[in-house]
């Protein structure tokens, strides 16, 4: 059984606007699942559908095998979802906040004491514990509100963009977080725009664009499917356009580029380019290039 399946599923906004057009997801359990897409392609949509915050117009979607819409109290007894524009309560502290969460989860008081500072030092809070919430940083505040997640006991965690504004240490820092997350045991579906995020952490990716998946599979699935040539730039040199005839190439700057086909048209590029002592910088495809190709962007 999937911890999450869904069958063409599709949302209609009453303004008409078709946000999810016939989604087939399936996620397995363990797996941290990426959820792609640009600004209005669905996911947020989806993640409140498989939430049970918001009713599917058609088709079907299941939750650890329950149905969304009607078998939602079973399916909130095992979720957690931490939204896109989720903040913790300023003034009181990470402790009484996951404190008390675990409390509201029906925990006595010594198992939510106990609960509260296994969460809180699993996503490096605790040395902040007693600081007022609203003196935390941005990424502090992101981590404080996976951790009010986590101390639920959920087996399936919903983070909806929540790197999204934090500086580059607190980001690198709460991948990490999540990555302890997957230790646990614990399933994530995560929402991101950022594509180093999902190389990183995810299991599986799928692509949504204008509501509907048009890609799913591993980074490097997602990235040989897309069919990208290595870019390789060349530079410092005289009669490049001579010594590169064969190939064709663009110039950039003072840089010239050129696309390689496969291995061997990269080796045979790069002789040439040693023998004549030029620099060379090579970019594999990314999974950014691999997701601009699939939405049609340049």
């Amino acid at each position: 059984m999937y911890v999450v399946n869904t069958i063409e599923l599709t949302k209609v906004y009453s303004n008409s606007v078709k946000a999810l057009k016939n989604v087939n997801i399936k996620i397995s359990k363990g797996d941290i699942h990426c959820i792609l897409g640009r600004n209005g392609a669905g996911k947020t949509t989806l993640l409140r559908i498989l939430g049970t915050q918001l009713m599917p117009t058609s088709g079907e979607a299941y939750v650890f095998g329950f149905n969304v819409v009607n078998e939602a109290d079973k399916i909130r007894k095992h979720i957690a979802v931490v939204p896109q524009e989720g903040k913790p309560y300023n003034f009181i502290t990470p402790w009484n906040e996951v404190y008390l969460t675990a409390l509201l989860w029906g925990m006595d008081r010594s198992t939510a004491k106990s609960e509260a500072k296994r969460v809180l030092e699993i996503m490096g809070l605790w040395e902040h514990r007693n600081k007022l919430n609203i003196h935390l940083s941005g990424g502090l505040k992101q981590r404080l509100l996976v951790a009010r997640a986590l101390v639920t006991g959920a087996d399936l965690l919903m983070l909806d963009e929540p790197t999204i504004g934090i500086d580059p240490v607190g980001r690198r820092t709460l991948i990490e977080d999540i990555k302890k997350l997957k230790k646990e045991g614990k399933t994530i579906i995560l929402t991101t725009h950022y594509m180093d995020e999902a190389e990183k952490l995810a299991d599986k990716i799928t692509i949504i664009d204008n509501g509907r998946v048009i890609g799913e599979g591993t980074a490097e699935e997602l990235i040989r499917n897309a069919h990208i040539k290595t870019a390789i730039y060349i530079w410092n040199g005289k009669n490049l356009e001579k010594l590169f005839s064969n190939w064709e190439y663009y110039r950039e700057g003072d840089k010239y580029l050129i696309y390689a086909e496969d291995e061997e048209d990269i080796l045979e590029i790069l002789r040439v380019a040693v023998k004549n002592r030029l620099y060379v910088n090579i970019k594999p495809p990314s999974l950014e290039d691999a997701f601009i190709k699939l939405v049609g962007g340049e």
